[in-house]
């Protein structure tokens, strides 16, 4: 099909400019339009029941679905022909719905431009004849994004125009321009009466008139040569709130961070939220989630759902500390007024990894010497004398010395085993000799956490007359100790040994697998390790 004239498309569209233009935002997704006009029932549009708010987030949230329907009095024919030339503006407003008093109306102040985005006349849904005027159906998507400034009640209302396109503008306006007026003398030359002066030796100088002369002010604007745009809008501003609130939290780790992703179902949403997927990228890249989510996932109103990330640390030769970190969210609103609302946030920001760069890692320091019984996997409840270990931090960089990695699975099933993996590694110049001793989780009986109503009981009252500390009660266990001691050793300077640790989960839950002991045969030194491996124990499938 051939592009049509420029001059003759500018003459279609002015016979089209008496048209009307309405807007509509219907609260039935499936609501169809171009049904009601084909049953000849043009003023039901009009009549139908529209969406009660709208919603935003922090860069783009709803993707708004608009109505808009053009009514002319051209035929179909001539319509369609000039639907190539033009192009449709759809843009919406913010407005602040100020209430004015008890039982006043609320009044809209100022006005703040949210997008705009052009869509071509091509992509109009369907054309409709019906009597004297024809109908074009438009169903444009429009992301509504949160305006800049402070609005106390925020509100959006939608405008749409309907022009003859840009590059149908700029050929019509060239074609005018090809040639200069007939007749039109061109501007004298002031300096012409010294092209006759010896002194310039035959010089032809010259300046026009119109660049000292010429001050007069620019032509008016002729107004036959505007075209006039069709315009409209919505007859209602509509509340405008947030669907989905999100934050970000981080917890530092030596090598790298824990990110939490909350986000939080508005109170005002009547219905619910299906989340269909979470993209969370630093640098670009993609982070995978350290437990997915099934998706989608259907939230309700002040339901609060958190995604976990592992971000790693950044290199230490990077100049910039600052990295960027972008969240993409896609969801679905299903509200009880019918609608379904199609939900895209889009959340960047800045993070900051000079404290995991400069986190130090954990270490530990071994115990003075002890006695021969202080190992001893049932310690005496009545001794006085507590274990003299001590986890600590190292300030400084420690010697060459025994290095134990502990790696254990991330879930398990309840009443199932288990197995932790300890790997030594001895880095120190000599032979040496461990033995492994896993000991209960234990709760401190503090005397300010008696209330008055209780009784303590014989064994600490005895403890408090004779100054002594308070006992230990041991906590219920979380798993079954099926272990031995487990010795390791002799291990000559630079050998590796692997064992495994076995256990039985007994709760559901994050497992609480108490302190590993490390004891050095043969300078009597411990070290408690109480930083191990999580294991979550879940229900075992029926």
């Amino acid at each position: 099909m051939a592009d049509p004239d420029p001059m003759d498309a500018r003459r279609r569209f002015e016979a089209l400019s008496p048209a009307f233009l309405e807007v509509t935002l219907p609260r039935a997704s499936d609501f169809d339009a171009v049904a009601l006009l084909r049953k000849g029932n043009p003023e039901e549009i009009a009549r139908v029941p529209e969406r009660r708010n709208l919603f935003f987030g922090r860069a783009k949230d709803e993707q708004a679905k608009i109505l808009i329907t053009l009514k002319t009095s051209e035929t179909e024919e001539n319509l369609r022909e000039i639907l190539s030339s033009i192009e449709l503006v759809v843009t919406a407003h913010a407005t602040d719905a100020v209430p004015q008093g008890n039982g006043s109306p609320a009044s809209a102040s100022g006005k703040h431009d949210l997008v705009s985005q052009t869509y071509p006349g091509s992509s109009f849904l369907d054309v409709v004849p019906l009597g004297d005027h024809t109908y074009v159906v438009f169903e444009p998507t429009l992301p509504l994004p949160r305006p800049r400034a402070r609005l106390q009640r925020p509100a959006v209302y939608f405008t749409a125009t309907v022009k003859l396109a840009a590059d149908v503008r700029r050929t019509s306006r060239r074609n005018q321009k090809d040639y200069l007026k007939s007749y039109e003398p061109l501007p004298a030359n002031i300096l012409e009466p010294l092209n006759h002066d010896p002194a310039l030796r035959g010089s032809n100088v010259y300046l026009s008139e119109t660049r000292v002369t010429k001050v007069t002010p620019p032509k008016p604007i002729n107004l036959d040569d505007v075209i006039k745009p069709i315009r409209g809008a919505s007859k209602r501003a509509y509340p405008a709130v947030p669907a989905l609130f999100t934050r970000i939290r981080y917890s530092t780790l030596p090598d790298h961070i824990i990110a939490s992703l909350h986000v939080e179902t508005s109170q005002a949403i009547a219905g619910s939220v299906e989340i269909k997927g979470v993209n969370f990228s630093l640098d670009k890249n993609a982070i995978e989630p350290l437990a997915a989510l099934p998706l989608p996932l259907q939230t309700h109103s002040g339901d609060d759902t958190i995604f976990l990330y592992k971000i790693p640390a950044g290199s230490s030769k990077q100049s910039s500390r600052s990295r960027p970190l972008s969240v993409t969210i896609d969801a679905i609103a299903k509200l009880d007024q019918g609608s379904t609302v199609n939900l895209s946030i889009v959340m960047e920001t800045q993070l900051d990894s000079s404290d995991v760069d400069n986190a130090p890692k954990k270490t530990y320091t071994w115990s003075r010497p002890m006695n021969a019984s202080s190992h001893h996997k049932s310690l005496s409840i009545q001794s006085t004398n507590r274990p003299p270990t001590r986890d600590t931090t190292s300030s400084t960089a420690p010697e060459p010395g025994v290095i134990f990695t502990l790696t254990g699975p991330a879930t398990t099933v309840i009443n199932q085993d288990f197995t932790l993996q300890v790997q030594c590694n001895n880095r120190s110049p000599r032979s040496r000799r461990f033995a492994l001793v896993m000991l209960q989780p234990r709760e401190p009986l503090r005397s300010t956490a008696l209330s008055q109503n209780t009784q303590p009981d014989t064994a600490d009252l005895i403890a408090s007359i004779f100054n002594a500390p308070l006992l230990e009660r041991i906590k219920p266990q979380d798993v079954l100790d099926l272990n031995p001691d487990v010795r390791i050793g002799p291990l000559p300077a630079g050998a590796c040994f692997d064992t495994m640790l076995k256990f039985r989960a007994l709760k559901v839950g994050v497992l609480d697998l108490g302190a590993l002991r490390i004891v050095d045969l043969e300078e009597r030194r411990v070290v408690d390790v109480r930083e191990l491996s999580e294991v979550v124990a879940l229900e075992a499938e029926s």
